[in-house]
């Protein structure tokens, strides 16, 4: 079997194994990053403002768990940046008026038509990419993006693998607290981090075509010539 690093944090790694085991590869689990909230009082104003939106995007399931870890959410529609997202909100009670399926830009085209005028709250993490950010200031009303939690690079263990996957740039930088990015193929989620690879002298030979944990192990499948 191929050896997979799964980089994501260590609450998340398991689930965003399962599958490179589906398709046929044998995923390491070595965290690249670990998970910090805001301090209260920034996720009781992201809460706040949740509250008081008309509109309020979701990039991850991470963000429902820390802002609403119990209580019901909002009584807001809601937009996910993808379909993992957007289940997450429903699951909650959430109402989804749009999914994006190719990342946050793409969500923003799609939100673009329905969002002048509206008040729009999209709470994100620390770093997140700010092209999406700065053209929802354009297009709605009225915006805000609280980051309500940050993700800190932390060093992986030394387990020989033959790809690397890297769904964030924080990742990349933990990797290298103890690895060099020449030592292996190396597959991304997304161009935000397929530019931090890029920036940090790697070269990145697969960025899976939509936002999700599928699409990256098939196109590693598929890149590896896995037969599924």
């Amino acid at each position: 079997m191929k050896a997979v690093a799964v980089t994501t944090s260590a609450d998340r790694a398991a689930a965003a194994a399962i599958p490179f085991t589906l398709l046929g590869m044998q995923p390491a689990l070595l965290p690249c990053i670990e998970i910090e909230a805001a301090p209260l009082e920034t996720l009781e104003a992201a809460r706040d403002s949740a509250a008081e939106a008309d509109l309020v995007v979701i990039s991850s399931r991470r963000t429902i768990d820390i802002l609403w870890p119990d209580g019901p959410l909002p009584d807001a529609e809601f937009a996910a940046v993808g379909a993992v997202s957007a289940r997450a909100v429903r699951e909650r009670g959430g109402r989804i008026v749009a999914t994006g399926i190719a990342g946050s830009a793409h969500l923003v085209e799609t939100l673009a038509p329905r969002i002048g005028g509206l008040y729009v709250v999209w709470p994100r993490a620390q770093g997140a990419d700010p092209m999406p950010l700065l053209q929802m200031t354009s297009r709605s009303g009225r915006f805000v993006a609280p980051a309500v939690y940050s993700s800190v690079p932390v060093a992986p263990r030394l387990e020989s693998v033959e790809v690397i996957t890297f769904a964030s740039p924080s990742a990349v930088t933990g990797w290298q607290l103890s690895r060099s990015l020449d030592e292996n193929t190396i597959a991304v989620l997304g161009e935000t981090t397929r530019r931090a690879v890029e920036s940090s002298g790697g070269s990145v030979a697969i960025v899976a075509p939509n936002p999700t944990c599928q699409s990256l192990a098939q196109a590693v499948a598929e890149h590896l010539g896995v037969a599924v």
